[in-house]
């Protein structure tokens, strides 16, 4: 059974929950610094921030470490399986798992429904460059259980590095992640989820089985 790491931080209408999530497992040949270490490291800090300023939005902000992200999203699913009966109410899920790189913004898997009401409350993040909201983007990590469920998911998107070189290799180690960019994506992952959850609602609802089987079959995921 898999067992993820999960923390609140309470809002004033607690049924209501938006998710910040990284997967904590990696491959075998390095340290899996920047995947995901990075992301998990961001999601701690983003918690930390928050958790700091004594903030209450409107909806609960919820951290999560998923399991078994790398034997195809086993953390993530056991997630969505234990809270179905409230996935209705997962306002969006934001996950990190690009790496430790300058962020430009989110992808929004096919959900051009909600690029308009997350440009307007996102817009604070002008202010680090990270305030690109792209509809399209692929599914490559936990981002795809949310989407399958339904539920709005959000990716953090990052600039173009050697990611791709190095993660699942022997050289994905710490001496590669970059301070100043990881402390950028704690930076955003922190104001968008607590710019969302801030908001009266939520950024659009979730989708019907139906319809999520029509999205992916638009965006060809």
């Amino acid at each position: 059974k898999e067992r993820n790491v999960v923390a609140d931080l309470p809002g004033s209408s607690p049924d209501d929950v938006v998710l910040v999530g990284a997967h904590f497992d990696s491959w075998e040949p390095a340290q899996g610094a920047d995947d995901n270490g990075s992301g998990v490291a961001a999601v701690l800090d983003a918690a930390r921030i928050l958790k700091s300023l004594g903030v209450q939005p409107q909806a609960t902000i919820r951290f999560a470490f998923f399991a078994g992200e790398e034997q195809a999203c086993l953390g993530s699913h056991a997630y969505i399986d234990a809270h179905d009966k409230q996935l209705d109410h997962l306002w969006a899920a934001l996950i990190m798992d690009n790496g430790a790189s300058v962020p430009t913004g989110f992808s929004l898997h096919g959900r051009d429904d909600l690029e308009l009401p997350l440009k307007q409350r996102l817009g604070g993040l002008a202010s680090i460059g990270a305030d690109s909201i792209v509809a399209g983007g692929d599914l490559y990590s936990d981002d795809e259980s949310f989407v399958v469920a339904g539920v709005p998911a959000l990716s953090l998107e990052v600039i173009p590095s050697d990611y791709d070189n190095r993660h699942h290799t022997i050289i994905d180690t710490f001496d590669k992640i970059d301070p100043r960019s990881l402390a950028l994506d704690t930076a955003a992952l922190a104001l968008a989820s607590y710019s969302i959850a801030s908001a009266d609602k939520q950024p659009g609802r979730r989708f019907s089985p139906a319809e999520v089987e029509e999205l992916l079959k638009k965006t060809g995921q």
